[in-house]
């Protein structure tokens, strides 16, 4: 119980805190004044109960029960006062007051009056409170992800505590789940609730992050061999009910055992990887991790040969036609997994990379398009191979279209405004994505998004990063340090300037302005 204690005279407040401490009842501020009263519940509402000597300064007890019954009814209010006066019973007793104590107050006396206040009240309270407190700390882990809780031993107490204390002592999977099409927040409670009540094993955590639109059961088992048998079943059944929820589809995917909180994000990669395999595999699947000792040599050089050819003489058509004949081939759609996928992907961009022989020798090659491109935040964030294939022919028509001016350069803006929702928590820049992901000149692709924007991809990028520092600012309780670090600072200094140029304040600042919705 959270408790504000009110008195002008020092050592009668004094005397109360003692019994109050004896009582283990938590004092969250004493005052000498009913206006220190009012004040403090603007503040902070979420107090239980105030003790209120009747007779202050400014405002008065009876002052203080009136502005609670009337602005914040669920907290009980207890006159102290050393006046047996029956006019200020009636009146409290008319604004809802608890109970009238007289003075001297008794140990006694205290314990009782608290113990009549209402219990039912309480309870209710305080299940609104945690309820709006699990709110509150639910949507700030949607807004993160797996890579910023493994990294991050703040945000792993704050959001991994039922985890944590598993970690050291069983080895763990994880089991990875998306939908199509993303699912609203009522089929995502549901499913969160299957992946939990089927999992097998009830040392286990559910979580949602909202930028991959993905769900994560992190389950841990004493026996790692049968958790693979027991995730996949669980993974099975979900996908065959999944349709219940308004027709949704999904693909899931299971990594290998792991232990301890280090190998945290190696675990969720190797899902990732897992789960690539439904673009080739189609959805309504449950994948396995495979190592890559395990891939297949499913290999095309004829048609990698084919494609730089067709874009020497800028065709558009023949370009296509090469490039869908590699994804749709049978042989990587039935022999290949999402290792051969990337490889050809990679392949692929590389023959564009190549084609710029404008670029100096230590940027082309495949290993040049790794950096940007891979398996964790390009490959991952196409469901479909039909949306794979259209990536590639934006690049081929910006490609043919740059060279013969005829484009208008809709299709590439988009692509570039798309990726930096994806990934503007990480280091981009647009040197970076004209070369190795659009495969572009710099300077033309610069000018074509200040023409298409209004302003420059670098200050585009900036707004973008504070725009969505400002909403996770207003709807979570990430520190500002770790919100800095998710959009993208890392300096949180630097941050913090950056801010405050914007918006006139330092985050801290804009934080404390906002009224937080009650709950």
């Amino acid at each position: 119980m959270r408790v504000l204690v009110a008195d002008d005279e020092y050592y009668a407040r004094k005397a109360i805190l003692k019994i109050l401490a004896e009582l283990d009842v938590e004092v969250a501020a004493d005052m000498e004044t009913g206006q220190e009263v009012i004040d403090y519940l603007e503040r902070d509402p979420q107090i239980d109960a105030v003790i209120t000597d009747i007779r202050m300064p400014e405002v008065n007890g009876l002052q203080v029960a009136e502005y609670v019954s009337r602005v914040h009814p669920e907290v009980a209010v207890l006159i102290v006062t050393g006046y047996a006066d029956f006019n200020y019973a009636q009146q409290a007793l008319r604004y809802g007051v608890k109970d009238y104590i007289t003075k001297p107050i008794r140990r006694e006396t205290i314990k009782k009056a608290l113990d009549n206040v209402s219990l039912a009240q309480l309870r209710k309270e305080t299940a609104h409170q945690a309820y709006g407190r699990e709110t509150d700390l639910e949507f700030s882990m949607e807004q993160l992800s797996v890579k910023e809780l493994a990294q991050n031993p703040d945000l792993q107490r704050t959001f991994m505590k039922r985890s944590l204390q598993y970690m050291g002592a069983r080895e763990y999977r994880i089991l990875l789940l998306q939908t199509d099409p993303e699912a609203s927040p009522e089929q995502r409670e549901c499913i969160r609730s299957w992946l939990q009540l089927e999992s097998g094993t009830r040392e286990c955590q559910v979580f949602f992050f909202q930028n991959a639109q993905e769900y994560v059961l992190l389950a841990f088992f004493q026996n790692p061999e049968t958790s693979l048998y027991s995730l996949k079943d669980c993974a099975k059944r979900i996908l065959r009910k999944l349709p219940e929820l308004g027709g949704l589809q999904g693909s899931a995917a299971i990594g290998r055992s792991h232990r301890g909180v280090g190998e945290l994000y190696s675990a969720y990669k190797e899902a990732v990887y897992a789960i690539n395999q439904r673009l080739l595999k189609g959805w309504g699947r449950a994948f396995v991790y495979e190592t890559e000792k395990n891939r297949s040599s499913v290999s095309f050089p004829n048609e990698e040969s084919a494609l730089e050819d067709a874009l020497k003489r800028m065709d558009f058509e023949d370009s296509r036609k090469v490039i869908g004949n590699i994804l749709n081939d049978p042989r990587l759609r039935e022999q290949g997994n999402s290792y051969d996928l990337y490889e050809q992907v990679v392949h692929i961009l590389g023959v564009f990379m190549r084609y710029y022989d404008r670029l100096s020798s230590d940027q082309g090659g495949d290993d040049s398009v790794r950096l940007l491109f891979s398996q964790r935040y390009d490959l991952y964030n196409f469901k479909h191979m039909d949306e794979l294939e259209a990536y590639l022919l934006s690049i081929v028509q910006g490609i043919c279209c740059q060279a013969k001016r005829e484009s208008d350069g809709d299709d590439i803006i988009r692509s570039i405004i798309d990726y930096i929702d994806r990934s503007y928590q990480y280091d981009i820049t647009l040197q970076e994505l004209a070369e190795k992901k659009y495969f572009m000149n710099a300077s033309y692709l610069s000018r074509l998004f200040k023409a298409k924007c209004g302003k420059t991809f670098s200050k585009y990028l900036i707004e973008y990063r504070l725009e969505k520092s400002r909403e996770l600012l207003e709807k979570t309780i990430l520190k500002v340090s770790d919100i800095a670090a998710h959009v993208g600072y890392n300096d949180v200094s630097h941050y913090i300037q950056s801010f405050r140029k914007v918006y006139g304040v330092t985050p801290e600042q804009y934080r404390n302005s906002l009224e937080r919705p009650e709950k």
